[in-house]
This record gives C-alpha cells, structure tokens and sequence, in this order.
C-alpha cells in the first residue's frame, strides 16, 4: 500500500475531463507528475464525468456530489451570453464538503473559474492552501474576445484578488501580467521529450473546428499548398475537416480524443504544423508541435508571447504557404528537426517543473491551535472518515473540519490512496483492503 506526503484537491468542471482539451490534459499531467513526486490527487469536480477510458487513466479519485443540479435553467436564461452559474457553484461546493468527509487536503486547486468563489469563501483560506489557477485570457487581460457577459469578466479578475489565496498560472508571460505564482502545466506526453527518428509527411493541425482555433485557415493552407493533412481534433469537429479536405483532394488522416502513445505516434508522424489559432490561454498543444517539429503561427498574436521566439515560426495568411513548404523543405527528417537543439533544452525546463509547484506548497502555514480541548486531541489514532461518522452529522460542519485542520500538527497525517489517518502513534502504520477506484462515485 502506497502512502504519499501529501494530498491535493483538484477542483474542475466535468465537462473539461475530456483528452481533446486543454484542461483535461492538465488534470492528465498534473495527477501523473504529483503522483510521481509523492502527492495524491482528487479530482473534485460538479458532476460524475462519463466514464470512458481517458478518465479511467487519471491518476486520482474523482469526487461529485451525489444529487447534483441540473443546469438546464442557467443554460436558458443565459443562451448567448454567459455568466457564473449558481447551480455548477452550489455542486462545487457540495463536492467538497464530500471530499472533506474523506480526507484533508493539504492544497486545493481551483482550476475552473467557477470554483475561485466557492473554495475562497468556505472558510479553508487559512487552514489549506487555496490556489486560484488561471487559464482563461478574460481573466488575465481586458482586451480579449470571450462569451462571457461584462461584469462577468469583471468578477472573474476581481476574485483573484480575494484575500487569503494563492494565484497561479502557467507562463511567465501571464505572471508578469497578474504575478502570484509560476506554475508550469506539465507536459501532457512524456515521450513527446524523447527522439523519434521516423518517417514524416505532411502538415499538422491541433485543435477543434471553432473560430478561435481558425480551421479555415489551415484549410486555405493544404488547398494551396496540396501537402498532406494531418488532424487532431474532437469527435464533433472530424467530420468538419473530413468534408472540407475530401474536396481538395489531398491525401489526409484524422484523429479524434487520442491520448498516450497513440498521440504520440500520430504526431510524430508529421514534418510540419501550423497553429493559425487567434485566441489561446497558454498553447500546450503548441508547446507540444515545437519540441517535435518546426511549428508555424500567426503573427502578432499575443497567446504566442508565452513561448520562446526561437521554437517557432510565424506568418501571415498571404505569405503562410511559402513559409510552410520552406520549411517542410528544410526539416526533411526528426534528426534535421532535433539538431535545432530545442529539444534538449526543454528536457532541462520541464524537469524544473515541479520544483516549482512545491516552492508554491512551501510557501503556505495552516493556522495551528495551542489548546488541546478539540475533540480530535482525544484520539491517539483514527482515519479522519471514521472521526467524521462519530460526529452522526448529516452533513459536517465546516468548524467540524476546521477543529481536525488547525490541531493536525499534533499527529501523524497519513496519506493513502483513498484515506487519511491522524496519529501520535510512531510505529502505527494502515492496513487496507484493496479499494475499486470508484470508490467516490456516487458520493
């Protein structure tokens, strides 16, 4: 049985547990590099996510309240511009209250804007570190296209600023912008940083069929340049690029919701990509197409200030198909690619990334309790779950955690895959029976 020095809360939205998006593939990284380091991780989240095969693959629990609201009412009164929704804010909530009956968290990352408020408002500021995680353009720059109603982006920036809580993001770029915190997104494939020496043809594009991402361009781009297409994109969006690039009448192939070696293997396939996006929070894909092969995006585009401008290419839509068949030209092969030397730099980087997350972790104290009359004090040994049932509350009050929080530094805490065990006890050690690892579903 695996014990860990620390637990994580990772709060997102359900709906971005998906593998053809930004923040799945975040949860993906993040679970696989704390695991790796020590730190369990569960996924708190508003309701239970489909169960397919890429959330089986998390390196976490998953945590949803039992009952959840529906958001049918929200979604009709505000059909075209959008704003917090109560009842996702209310489900967030619940989930982590159930998630508290379970275990403690040393940190809770608040990793969809809905959950900023809630988490930052529930009284854990000061006895768990509460980080504020922020992907979206609208909350770190004014000037920036988005659904969301006005004041709507206005409370989304002004609730970083909530006293009490840590704000991070995920480039330097951004940090100089808002500050707080440096926290890298972990490579979402590992063996994206390794060589692979194969045969490569045609040009690649990341990302679904929306106008931020601009697939029309990359279509103008394979109409005029007859290279062959290569696709990664959701199930929504393939057959979009499938009726478009079966009128040009190139050779192509296209991938949907792939994960893992497969992704790996289709994009290492390719000699050249083109990211014509408009609008990004960070660019992981991007990230991901430059370590392995000359990259090519829009000039003047701001998302691409997250990037050194040495690992990619840029143009404009008149001059794009010259600049992209130079270079499917000059990087024949992943050796011609690799002796830019980008890879080996970005190996040295990456592996400074988790530094980085634990100089954040380090830099938090829990609020500590002098007296020894909680409740919790009496107890040489006990796993948090048991301590919460003693209680026969039907549902815990926050003082109730609070009481366990701000006394914990008179134990032991033990971390396993599914509890947490407080003890004085300096032989003690858990035992237990080998859990399914749904064991939050329906919680």
């Amino acid at each position: 049985m695996k014990l860990y020095n620390k637990r994580i809360g990772f709060i997102l939205s359900y709906q971005t547990l998906i593998p053809h998006g930004g923040i799945g593939q975040f949860a993906k990284s993040f679970c696989e590099l704390m695991h790796e380091n020590g730190i369990k991780v569960d996924i708190i989240t508003d309701k239970q996510p489909q169960d397919n095969d890429f959330v089986k693959s998390l390196k976490a629990n998953i945590i949803a309240p039992v009952d959840p609201l529906k958001y049918t009412d929200h979604s009709s009164i505000h059909m075209y511009g959008d704003t917090f929704c109560y009842e996702r804010q209310a489900n967030l909530r619940n989930a982590i209250v159930k998630a508290l009956e379970q275990n403690l968290y040393d940190v809770f990352i608040c990793n969809t804007y809905e959950s900023v408020q809630v988490a930052s408002t529930m009284g854990l500021e000061d006895i768990a570190q509460v980080i504020a995680y922020t992907h979206l353009e609208s909350q770190i720059f004014k000037d920036t296209k988005n659904p969301f109603l006005y004041n709507t982006n206005v409370m989304m920036r002004k609730q970083l600023e909530v006293d009490g809580i840590f704000l991070g993001t995920q480039s330097k770029f951004n940090q100089h912008e808002i500050g707080g915190y440096h926290l890298p997104i972990p490579i979402t494939e590992r063996n994206l940083l390794q060589e692979h020496h194969k045969s490569r043809e045609g040009i690649l594009f990341i990302g679904r069929w929306e106008e931020g991402k601009n697939p029309e361009l990359f279509i103008e781009l394979i109409e005029q340049t007859k290279l062959p297409a290569k696709v990664m994109t959701s199930p929504n969006g393939a057959k979009k690029f499938e009726d478009r690039l079966k009128k040009i009448g190139v050779p192509y192939e296209i991938k949907t919701s792939i994960v893992g070696q497969e992704k790996v293997e289709f994009m290492t396939g390719a000699r050249v990509s083109f990211n014509p996006s408009t609008v990004e929070s960070y660019g992981m894909a991007f990230y991901e197409q430059c370590l392995q092969m000359p990259t090519v995006a829009l000039q003047n585009q701001r998302w691409t200030n997250n990037f050194d401008k040495k690992h990619y290419f840029v143009c404009n839509k008149k001059n794009m198909a010259s600049i992209v068949e130079d270079l499917y030209l000059k990087y024949p092969t992943a050796k011609s690619w690799y002796d830019t030397g980008i890879l080996k730099e970005q190996k040295w980087i990456e592996d400074q990334v988790f530094s980085k997350w634990n100089d954040c972790f380090k830099d938090f104290q829990g609020k500590k309790s002098t007296s020894n009359t909680a409740k919790i004090c009496s107890h040489t040994t006990v796993k948090l779950a048991d301590y919460i049932k003693s209680l026969n509350r039907t549902i815990i009050c926050m003082d109730d955690i609070r009481s366990v929080y701000t006394n914990k530094h008179k134990f032991m805490v033990l971390y396993t895959d599914y509890n947490t065990y407080l003890t004085k006890d300096n032989n003690f050690s858990p035992e237990e029976k080998l859990e399914s690892t749904n064991l939050f579903e329906g919680l």
